[in-house]
């Protein structure tokens, strides 16, 4: 594909206020999709949208021929428990999207869509209900099929509030091997297991228990050492792992992500209602730098990654739109750009990498009602 685009999931089919953790008062309409230019990191609109409820993750497939985009639907639209859906596009190279097939997940607040390594099985959380699905993928089709394997999760942690049952936020598989975790922010743990690549079932290999109240959301691994990094929500931190063969996740460092005397539990832009709102974290392509947004503080931190053992150490930090409290972020094709989307503040912003810092510079902003996702493909 000679064009670049850029597609962005929105929140839609809610009203304002209706959903506490989303202060646009702009609902999306779906997926956009944006041309993107790699040489200045330019955003510009194509006037094509692809309507569908609340596709607030999207994934783009190793073979960058399908996009998959999760519905992210709860309790507080009138959604009945076990009712939850993924869909799979084929994309075109004048950047539309064809609708392949919508899917079950057996259940809402499909918060996160991932494929395994072999790109053969699509991993997917169920927020309300405290689970994780499994379902095999066509990756010649883009065919998704019926749910094979769908754990669920037990216990909860110390914030009434956030953390009164099992809510599982990402699940990603391991690079190297079958093992799939999935980071629950309910209840502090993250659960591991060995996929059957045959037959698309789920066996527990242990639990990794981080800190009490930290709320783990999602993880990122490093493109070269076995080190992987996960997001935690409720307290605002980064927690550094070595990645085992067998025992899966190490924990080996903890980094608090908010400036030093930072207090957001009653700032007015906190609608995750915990100390600390983290979002989503990301890799710099080379794996030097990590970024992390700050909710609420409208930033991001960046940290930089030895080169040793993957630990990380501050480096700088960048503003984010006011009231962004932006929800995800995604380096482009070439690594050059992060690009952000900015929930609250009804845009997506594009920062070039400094290659050497990994600082931010923002080079342009777009608008987007109520964006929750950034995919970009090449």
């Amino acid at each position: 594909m000679s064009q670049q685009y850029a597609f962005v999931g929105c929140y839609t089919g809610y009203a304002p206020g209706q959903l506490g953790w989303v202060g646009s008062k702009q609902p999306g309409r779906g997926i956009l999709t944006f041309s993107f230019d790699e040489e200045t990191g330019s955003l510009s609109p194509i006037g094509k949208i692809t309507e569908q409820d609340s596709p607030t993750w999207l994934e783009i497939h190793p073979n960058r021929r399908f996009l998959i985009a999760t519905h992210e639907l709860s309790h507080h639209t009138g959604v009945p428990a076990g009712v939850g859906f993924v869909t799979s596009y084929r994309i075109h190279s004048d950047g539309s999207l064809e609708k392949v097939c919508t899917q079950s997940t057996g259940g809402r607040g499909n918060t996160c869509a991932t494929f395994d390594r072999t790109g053969r099985f699509l991993l997917v959380t169920k927020y309300w209900e405290g689970g994780i699905s499994v379902l095999p993928f066509d990756p010649g089709t883009g065919v998704i099929h019926e749910v094979t394997a769908a754990p669920v999760h037990t216990g909860a942690g110390p914030h009434a509030l956030r953390q009164s049952a099992p809510h599982p936020h990402g699940v990603h598989g391991d690079p190297r091997t079958n093992l799939v975790y999935a980071m629950d922010l309910g209840t502090d743990k993250i659960h591991q297991y060995l996929l059957d690549t045959d037959n698309g079932t789920l066996t527990p290999r242990g639990e990794v228990a981080l800190a009490s109240g930290c709320g783990p959301r999602g993880i990122n691994f490093h493109p070269s050492q076995r080190v992987a990094y996960v997001n935690c929500e409720l307290d605002g931190t980064v927690v550094v792992c070595a990645v085992d063969e067998e025992a899966g996740l190490v924990p080996m460092q903890t980094l608090g992500c908010y400036p030093e005397g930072f207090e957001g539990e009653n700032h007015p832009d906190n609608l995750g209602k915990a100390g600390f709102w983290g979002a989503e974290g990301c890799l710099s392509a080379t794996g030097s730098h990590y970024y992390y947004i700050c909710r609420v503080h409208q930033s991001i931190a960046v940290f930089a990654v030895s080169p040793e053992d993957g630990k990380l150490t501050v480096s700088s930090r960048h503003a984010l739109a006011t009231h962004s409290n932006a929800r995800n972020l995604t380096l482009a094709p070439s690594g050059r750009y992060l690009l952000v989307a900015s929930q609250d503040a009804d845009c997506v912003e594009c920062f070039r990498i400094e290659p050497e810092t990994g600082a931010l510079h923002l080079v342009d902003t777009k608008h987007a009602p109520c964006a929750a996702d950034v995919a970009v493909i090449s």
